[in-house]
């Protein structure tokens, strides 16, 4: 079962590989990498409050992350964009598992969201397991 905080990590990490993917980017690439990026923090806000609401504590951000491969050009970029939003699909998607009501619905539009940026930096619509 996937917790709000495991999620949380996976958010904070998000916005600071969408912080290096940007930066290798430009025009519309650059845009959505951005816009991604804005997405992913307002996600992480709601998730502070709702990991405090909830009774936990929110884990620190760290100061820095490491990808899981050099990102060097725009082609590095966009799949360091792509790997970081299907890892997080899966993780809304466990979470929204988990949650009940309009939570759950809430956590499965996310995980869609992220799903279809995945798709839409890789190319490819991968698909999950249950999922056929």
């Amino acid at each position: 079962m996937t917790d709000v905080t495991t999620v949380l990590a996976g958010e904070y990490a998000a916005v600071y590989a969408y912080g290096l993917a940007a930066a290798r980017l430009s025009g519309a690439d650059r845009t959505a990498a951005l816009d991604a990026m804005a997405a992913h923090r307002a996600q992480r806000d709601r998730l502070v409050a709702r990991a405090a609401a909830g009774g936990a504590s929110a884990s620190p951000v760290a100061a820095a992350y490491d990808p899981p491969f050099p990102v060097a050009d725009a082609a590095s970029a966009r799949r360091l964009a792509a790997l970081v939003e299907d890892r997080l699909a899966g993780q809304w998607a466990a979470l929204a598992a988990s949650s009940t009501g309009q939570q759950r619905l809430a956590d499965a539009l996310v995980a869609q969201a992220c799903a279809a940026r995945s798709a839409t930096w890789s190319g490819v619509a991968p698909v999950w397991n249950g999922a056929v």
